[in-house]
């Protein structure tokens, strides 16, 4: 453990991480298959963090997997979901800060990156502080600056960006990285990718919104890739074999806006509890790990291009990747209702809203836009709310089957 324990509540912290996974645990069916994930997750929040043995380190998930999986493990994604690891950097931040960027932070103020090259996806200005904070602090840092605009002119400088973290991370792993390496990781990407895609297939109507969830989150806690994608599988095939359980008087909603992050489930939880069913979650997180269609040419050379044409990060400043993909869910599935999550101080999910609710309202399908943060003092005010929202879309289904 790191020596600074006396300034950050570890307890805490343990105690965050375990109260939400036996919460979540109630919530998902008796089968054997699951129990990898949740052990999964423990260990990557709790044994891993406190091991302090990771050579890269990846805050959230905007840098290309291909980059960080050539030393054949998984890096170690901070994403930046924990209330406990966001109070650790109170000393370090103003108040106001997101909470996301908070949190993470604090993870790496505990010492446990003193070793690792820290990769850091300038896709904000809170990630802009946060590397700078980490930079002035001697830690080894390499930022990789997204240009905000996707165009032919903004492509070369992604591309020179590209090949820079590229020789950073083959210069602090002591070998090179050629378009063979890139082409192996590519490889393994697409093998997961494939199996989440059977998974979100064979779950819909048999496991709840947040196991779906909580599952594919698990994907940035896993230490190999392989055994990872051969638990998916398992778990798949068994789900294949189960008989549908979704209730269909409740309501379907999408959840939109910004990321939400183990253990911060608060949103997720109040959606279920309100009576509806989270159908599916979008943000550039789920969207980096989800969208892959596999027809891509997936040599070295072409590899950024993919990435850089898919990504949908809080970079862009007309975020076309992610419009596109939302629209295109409305195509493919019935959905009565949105929830629009906004965390305090992530601005650029606001600016993000004007465009859909113009979608939403031509859809006619409503919108319930919620801003809060990772403190639960706001938890029945947002629950009466949640509550009266479910309520609205019972109306419109009930009008709608008479």
């Amino acid at each position: 453990m790191p020596d600074t324990e006396n300034r950050m509540d570890f307890h805490t912290y343990k105690r965050e991480v375990d109260d939400v996974l036996q919460r979540l645990v109630k919530t998902m069916p008796a089968y054997e298959e699951l129990q990898y994930f949740g052990e999964c997750v423990r260990n990557h929040y709790i044994i891993d963090f406190e091991r302090n043995c990771s050579d890269i380190i990846v805050i959230g998930s905007g840098i290309p997997e291909e980059l960080v999986l050539v030393s054949g493990r998984m890096p170690y994604w901070i994403l930046g979901g924990s209330r406990a690891s966001s109070m650790w950097s109170d000393d370090v931040v103003p108040r106001d800060t997101d909470p996301v960027s908070r949190s993470g932070l604090g993870y790496l103020l505990s010492g446990f990156a003193q070793n690792a090259l820290i990769l850091v996806p300038l896709v904000s200005d809170s990630t802009r502080k946060l590397a700078y904070i980490l930079k002035s602090r001697g830690y080894k840092v390499q930022t990789c600056n997204f240009p905000p605009v996707k165009d032919a002119q903004s492509y070369p400088e992604w591309r020179r960006q590209y090949e820079a973290c590229r020789d950073a991370i083959s210069l602090h792993l002591k070998r090179p990285m050629t378009n063979r390496t890139l082409r192996k990781s590519q490889l393994q990407i697409l093998t997961a990718k494939k199996q989440i895609q059977a998974f979100r297939n064979a779950s819909k109507d048999k496991l709840s919104g947040v196991v779906r969830m909580f599952v594919l989150g698990s994907y940035y806690c896993a230490e190999e890739l392989s055994e990872w994608c051969f638990r998916l599988h398992s778990l798949t095939e068994r789900l294949q074999r189960e008989e549908k359980i979704q209730n269909a008087e409740k309501g379907n909603v999408l959840l939109l806006g910004s990321p939400i992050y183990f253990p911060n489930y608060k949103i997720p939880f109040l959606i279920e509890e309100a009576g509806l069913t989270l159908c599916d979650q979008i943000d550039y997180t789920t969207l980096s790990m989800q969208e892959y269609s596999g027809a891509e040419d997936l040599s070295g050379e072409n590899a950024a291009d993919v990435f850089y044409e898919n990504d949908a990060s809080p970079a862009y400043v007309k975020n076309d990747a992610l419009y596109e993909r939302v629209a295109k869910l409305f195509t493919e599935k019935k959905i009565d209702g949105v929830v629009y999550h906004v965390l305090k101080g992530q601005i650029e999910y606001d600016f993000e809203l004007e465009r859909f609710e113009e979608l939403f309202e031509k859809l006619g399908t409503p919108v319930f836009r919620l801003e809060t943060d990772y403190n639960y003092q706001d938890i029945e005010q947002l629950r009466v709310r949640m509550e009266a929202f479910s309520e609205i879309l019972n109306q419109r289904r009930y009008r709608k089957e008479r």
